[in-house]
């Protein structure tokens, strides 16, 4: 299971090797400045992660990997999402800024403690 850790300048997010194996990925460091919140995803966010560019998945039970969505012409958003989902945990959503040195628009990461990440990572954000 991935493994969160957060500092006062970035974000650590260290994959086991079967998610950097499954993932096609391997761990993140993610500035601070370019988090913009965090959420708990519900259980359908799968559908919502578009052209698998690489990555693996049994669709509704386990996906990792990298997707491109492109914009809807609702306006929803588009861009790149890296995803490590397994239907059987909740699944924290990071949204990000991005930059030179990070194009994922959105994390999704299944893990526990979902919750009480999103709430610690968005008291940061606040207090900044």
């Amino acid at each position: 299971m991935a493994q969160i850790e957060l500092t006062q300048t970035h974000m650590l997010l260290k994959l086991s090797r079967g998610e950097k194996i499954f993932g096609l990925h391997g761990d993140f460091k993610i500035p601070a400045a370019l988090i913009r919140g965090a959420e708990v995803a519900d259980k359908d966010v799968w559908k919502t992660f578009g052209l698998r560019l690489p990555g693996t998945a049994v669709p509704g039970l386990l996906i990792y990997g990298q997707f491109w969505r492109g914009s809807s012409k609702t306006g929803g958003p588009g861009g790149w999402t890296f995803a490590l989902w397994r239907s059987n945990q909740p699944a924290l959503t990071l949204t990000l800024a991005t930059s030179a040195s990070q194009r994922y628009k959105r994390l999704v990461i299944s893990t526990d403690n979902a919750q009480s990440l999103a709430d610690e990572i968005n008291d940061a954000l606040v207090a900044c």
